[in-house]
This record gives C-alpha cells, sequence and structure tokens, in this order.
C-alpha cells in the first residue's frame, strides 16, 4: 500500500496546485509539492538525494518524472510527513485520510448552509480497524461543539 498521495490523487482532492502548471519546477516548489503529497522533504533533503548526479541540485529542471521518482524514494526510505505517517500506523493511506475529512466537511457545509472548513480539528475521527488484507476505514463527525456553535448560528 501506498501511503503518500500520487499525483492522480492529489489533483482529485483538489490541493494546492503545482506552481506553474506542467512547467518544470524550482527546487522550492517540487519541495512544496512533495510535502503536499506526505512527504517529509526539504530543498536541502532534495540537494542530499541529487548530490553527485550531472546538475546541481538548484540548477536542476524539476520535471513531473523527477518529481516521481523523488516521491517514489521517499516512500521507500519511508520519509512522511506527520499525518502520513499517523496513517500508516492507523492502517490507511493518506488519500483515505484525507478523501474522509473531505466528504465530512462538505456533508457537514451541506447540512448547516455554510463552509465548514476541511480541518480534522472541526471533526472526531473514527477508525474501523484494518482486517487481513483490508485497509482501515477513516470517517469523521462534526464535534459536538462545532455542532452547537452551527446550531446557535456562531462562526466556525
Amino acid at each position: 500500500m501506498r501511503f503518500g498521495l500520487t499525483i492522480e490523487e492529489f489533483v482529485e482532492l483538489e490541493r494546492k496546485p503545482i506552481a506553474r502548471g506542467d512547467q518544470p519546477l524550482t527546487i522550492e516548489e517540487a519541495a512544496e509539492h512533495m510535502r503536499q503529497r506526505g512527504y517529509c522533504c526539504r530543498p536541502e533533503s532534495l540537494k542530499l538525494l541529487m548530490k553527485g548526479r550531472p546538475l546541481e541540485a538548484s540548477n536542476r529542471i524539476w520535471s513531473r518524472d523527477l518529481i516521481e521518482s523523488c516521491c517514489d524514494y521517499f516512500e521507500a526510505q519511508k520519509f512522511f510527513t506527520p499525518y502520513v505517517e499517523m496513517c500508516r500506523v492507523l492502517g490507511c493511506n493518506y488519500f483515505a485520510f484525507l478523501r474522509a475529512l473531505k466528504d465530512a466537511s462538505e456533508r457537514e457545509s451541506e447540512k448547516y448552509g455554510t463552509q465548514i472548513r476541511m480541518d480534522d480539528q472541526l471533526f472526531v475521527m473514527h477508525r474501523s480497524p484494518a482486517r487481513e488484507e483490508h485497509p482501515a476505514v477513516i470517517t469523521f463527525t462534526l464535534c459536538e461543539d462545532i455542532r452547537d456553535r452551527l446550531i446557535c448560528v456562531e462562526g466556525v
């Protein structure tokens, strides 16, 4: 099971788009994109990873293929952000976590007629543990205090 987001999952969740569309990214943009996908990555990490390769990392053209290659490396080495590491321990992947959170946010926004952020601090996470080859199932319900505030027409 892959724990970090694939590019397709990243796009499906409508995460912050990669800067400049399909154009090559700077090292800083590439590192930010990889962090958004759940990999513990900084420009310095990329420089170390590319050390000894023909181009200096800071001058490298960070194409989609090179970024995917780095994401594969970080996945294999388990260099994850804290949320992805939490998902790994819980037996699900980051996409399942974010998808469930997005669904809960959209469901509650529609129910209360106001935008409720996709923020796990507003929700209670529920987990059905992984069974055999099936990953854990993650769901979210609105926290009671947040629900009370919405009922009283207070902002969240």
